[in-house]
């Protein structure tokens, strides 16, 4: 019996190195990154892009020229999770020291618990169009199946999204080049009540960067699972330009079909019926749920680094009823700002985790000083996390470009001279 074997379905490395017979082929990580980014959200931001008064051409560039940076970032982070194994919640004690990994831990919890609460919101409120159910009971019955496909981690998220993604993704990709056709690839520009406010290019493209900066610093959890970090570049690759470009680019068209100014919220589940019919309802429906399951399977991690004695699977039923109580604090219609939030709140993160494996070893630090040491606490890197953030809601406050990049350069240039100047103690 294999070591795999030995350690159960349910079981997940969440603590240890995974072995290399229990990683994956690329393909196999692009399924699950494709999970996560061809989703009812999907649909969703071209909405937003859609009804946001610019042209087609100028959306496209903030796809390209926003996703372009995030594959920077995936690779980087990506690289690291092939070198150590291990999910970013524990890469994060090599880092900020083991008790300044839990600060870093709880704040990410605390944060993407409202993004996975939308997820299920989404998929409830699918149920719901589809069967005329109480939304107060689809909640329950979407937690459900969140919690099933999560529960066992990399295992059902793999499986579920080789499901679903081959099959949707095609009748999806030639919907929307059917739509984009019979509207000449016009009817943009349009002004309703779910555009975002993009007051010049580079608004848009930091919207794109800021939609997705939480994501990059968390591909160690499936990085991981790649033979090698040239098998994940692959993964990504395909799964950015594919899921996170192209969909997203002619998902727009669906929405510029079927969205009209009275609606209040660019709802996926809406433009999915509104151009496919139940078949599209349905699809939407399956989507939404591999984005929602991938949400708390890095949740329930990162809980995992928090008190190790409790199994993986029983912080994740708690966080998804936790979710329950969030979904009716109308998280959803709070989209735009949410992306705000994390645009200010994450990106000095990729910027720290870059200088400490990147940067540290070519000015002679050792990356595992923190740990050699036994320091609960690098108060250098929690320094650096309050510049990036302070130097990201400045360049945001004055209307700058770029808030992201501009927090993740300041976190790790601080960090990295900081722990220069103290590598000697």
């Amino acid at each position: 019996m294999s070591t795999e074997e030995k350690k159960g379905f349910l079981y997940d490395w969440e603590d240890q190195r995974v072995p290399e017979t229990a990683t994956r082929p690329w393909w196999d990580i692009a399924y699950v990154q494709l999970g996560l980014f061809t989703s009812g959200f999907m649909l969703m931001t071209g909405g937003l892009l859609v009804g946001s008064g610019w042209p087609w051409y100028h959306i496209l560039a903030w796809l390209v020229v926003g996703n372009l940076i995030i594959l920077g970032l995936y690779v980087a982070i990506g690289h690291i999770g092939v070198k150590e194994r291990l999910p970013t919640a524990f890469i994060a004690e090599v880092i900020f020291g083991k008790y300044g990994a839990k600060v870093f831990n709880i704040v990410l919890v605390g944060t993407i618990m409202a993004w996975a609460a939308l997820g299920i919101h989404q998929l409830a409120l699918a149920i719901t169009d589809l069967t005329g159910v109480s939304i107060y009971v689809t909640a329950w019955i979407a937690a459900l199946l969140v919690w099933l496909s999560s529960s066992a981690g990399y295992k059902t998220i793999s499986i579920l999204s080789k499901l679903a993604i081959p099959w949707f993704v095609t009748i999806l990709f030639i919907v929307e080049l059917y739509y984009g056709f019979k509207l000449g690839w016009n009817f943009w520009g349009q002004k309703a009540p779910y555009g975002g406010v993009f007051n010049t290019f580079w608004d848009g493209v930091t919207f794109v960067v800021g939609l997705n900066i939480v994501a990059s610093f968390l591909q160690a959890n499936s990085s991981r699972y790649a033979k090698s970090t040239k098998d994940f570049i692959k993964a990504s690759t395909f799964s950015v330009f594919f899921g996170m470009i192209l969909l997203t680019f002619l998902s727009c068209t669906l929405a510029a079909y079927a969205l009209t100014p009275e609606n209040s919220f660019a709802d996926p589940f809406l433009i999915a019926t509104r151009t496919m019919g139940v078949v599209g309802g349905i699809m939407a429906w399956i989507l939404i749920w591999t984005t929602a399951d991938n949400d708390f399977w890095h949740l329930s991690l990162s809980m995992v680094e928090l008190y190790p004695k409790v199994r993986r699977w029983i912080y994740d039923t708690i966080l998804v009823i936790f979710s329950i109580i969030v979904i009716y604090a109308g998280v959803l219609y709070r989209y735009t700002d949410f992306a705000t939030t994390l645009s200010i709140l994450w990106p000095a993160i990729p910027g720290i985790f870059i200088a400490h494996y990147y940067v540290l070893p070519k000015i002679g630090v050792d990356i595992y000083v923190i740990k050699k040491h036994n320091l609960p606490v690098n108060a250098l890197a929690i320094i650096s996390w309050i510049v990036g953030a302070a130097v990201a809601y400045l360049v945001k406050s004055y209307a700058l470009p770029l808030p992201e990049l501009a927090a993740l350069v300041a976190a790790l240039v601080v960090y990295a001279i900081g722990m220069m100047v103290y590598k000697g103690k």
